[in-house]
């Protein structure tokens, strides 16, 4: 028979967990639109190397550069977004008594900012050859 602090500790850690999955959710997000945005990109690219294998004249617009470049700062301001907003969670939530959810908060917050470095790389790296 469970005695009613293991379930409150069984309910404290599934809050936890839940906090953690949203972190999660949120990240993906941002990966799908950093990833739609180096796609828009591209597919400018793509379009204009078309045209100018076809010979006719194209003065293209830079729009896909900015809104693929676009893209991918929104999916790192996700990121960070995501990350600050579970970082203050999971620390209030761990003063008010220990979840001991195994490996603490940091592996969370690793994950977010990893995602926001390589999202930054992707804008750099799309500044520097495309623009």
């Amino acid at each position: 028979m469970t005695s009613p602090s293991d379930t409150e500790t069984s309910a404290r850690r599934l809050v936890y967990l839940a906090a953690e999955r949203t972190l999660f959710a949120w990240v993906r997000t941002a990966l799908a639109l950093m990833a739609l945005g180096f796609v828009v990109d591209r597919f400018g690219l793509f379009v204009r190397q078309l045209v100018a294998g076809s010979g006719a004249q194209f003065h293209p617009k830079p729009f896909s550069f900015w809104a693929g470049t676009s893209l991918i700062i929104l999916g790192v301001l996700m990121t960070v977004v995501a990350g600050v907003r579970y970082s203050s969670f999971a620390l209030r939530y761990q003063r008010e008594g220990s979840t001991e959810p195994g490996y603490g908060l940091s592996l969370g917050i690793l994950f977010t900012v990893l995602t926001a470095i390589a999202g930054i790389a992707i804008v750099v790296l799309l500044v520097v050859v495309t623009g």
